[in-house]
């Protein structure tokens, strides 16, 4: 059965000689464009107004388990490897989805279907060219 495997990871940076927000963000920023490279976007999720920790988190999506551990290691390796930055802890969690999973899913598109119809809701907020089928 295919799946799909969700890999999560947070993790806390230790900036020792940062002595403003202004010196974090400089070692953040090239903690994020290296990240970037690697093609994953991290998001800093705690201890935004402390100079000396950040706390980041990330995700990454792949078909198999392998790849996913694979792409978080290399992730945190990267980051925690940079002048100016010290990996202090991680954690990591990786999730599967079968299509077992994705076969208990909603159909929305018959719900916007009803609405449309004016079964259901007020679509005044929604513009007349997204209503109509004609294409602009």
């Amino acid at each position: 059965m295919p799946a799909m495997h969700v890999g999560i990871c947070r993790f806390t940076l230790l900036i020792s000689q940062s002595h403003s927000l202004k010196e974090k963000r400089r070692v953040l920023r090239r903690v994020r464009d290296k990240a970037k490279a690697l093609g994953v976007t991290i998001a800093e999720v705690g201890a935004q107004d402390t100079w000396q920790r950040a706390e980041l988190a990330f995700a990454v999506v792949a078909g198999e388990r392998d790849r996913v551990d694979t792409l978080v290691a290399g992730v945190v390796r990267h980051c925690a490897g940079l002048d100016g930055a010290q990996l202090v802890t991680a954690r990591r969690e990786v999730l599967a989805f079968g299509d077992d999973w994705y076969a208990s899913a909603a159909d929305i598109t018959a719900a916007w279907d009803d609405k449309a119809a004016g079964e259901g809701g007020d679509l005044s907020w929604v513009p007349s060219a997204w209503l109509s089928e004609e294409e602009p």
